[in-house]
């Protein structure tokens, strides 16, 4: 009975080898083919993109990406790329893809610089990045930003309609943060309407979705310099 015991512990112990192998065998020809889930990886930082375009008109860009993988990225094979962009929208921005213009290594980040050029046709679109190997998209997207393409350029008569009223043009906002640290944020709004704002009277209010955020951000509401 011991003798059978030990035979049967021992093709249980060859088995268990046998199988560890096989595991870690398959983890490293993964690796070498670069599919391990962390051979490509990126994080989105920041970008600059404006809300509000006019039909047919450039403009200016940037995109910022984090390598968190461990993959390198190199110009020939590495692009910053538009996401969900079916083949009939593919030029709709004139450009959807921007190559990397230097070789990122682990941990390093790069920014992307380019223009783009609005959409001939007006109305509410949608613009969104993401790193890509030969078309493969992997890693973090950027943030989700909503453009509106004007038809034609805006008549100021039109807006100035009520008293109090405003156009959000632009905001530029750090995608990722450590907890405690401060960082710069930018925002351009346009007085729309008949009203003068006066410092003290009217300012920026700090808010997610309609809820006051004042505490939660530690910054209160943003005041004006000058009317």
């Amino acid at each position: 009975m011991e003798t059978v015991k030990m035979k049967t512990t021992k093709v249980i112990a060859v088995m268990l080898v046998m199988c560890l192998g096989l595991a870690f065998n398959v983890q490293a020809q993964e690796t070498a083919r670069g599919t391990s889930p962390q051979y490509n990886n990126a994080v989105y930082l920041s970008q600059s993109i404006p809300g509000n375009m006019n039909s047919g008109s450039r403009y200016d860009v940037s995109v910022t990406m984090k390598n968190t993988g461990e993959s390198v990225w190199r110009e020939s094979n590495f692009a910053l790329r538009l996401v969900d962009v079916s083949q009939s929208m593919m030029n709709i921005w004139v450009i959807d893809k921007i190559n990397v213009n230097k070789t990122v290594f682990s941990g390093e980040t790069v920014s992307f610089y380019f223009s783009i050029t609005a959409p001939p046709a007006a109305g509410n679109y949608n613009i969104q990045w993401q790193m890509a190997e030969n078309g493969s998209f992997f890693g973090e997207r950027s943030m989700n930003i909503p453009v509106l393409v004007y038809g034609n350029p805006v008549i100021e008569n039109d807006l100035n309609l009520i008293d109090n009223n405003a156009k959000f043009i632009f905001q530029q906002v750090q995608n990722e943060m450590e907890e405690g640290l401060t960082y710069d944020v930018k925002v351009i709004m346009k007085n729309s309407g008949r009203s003068v704002w006066k410092p003290g009277l009217y300012k920026l209010l700090v808010s997610t979705k309609g809820g006051d955020n004042t505490g939660f951000w530690n910054v209160a509401n943003v005041e004006l310099s000058d009317d």
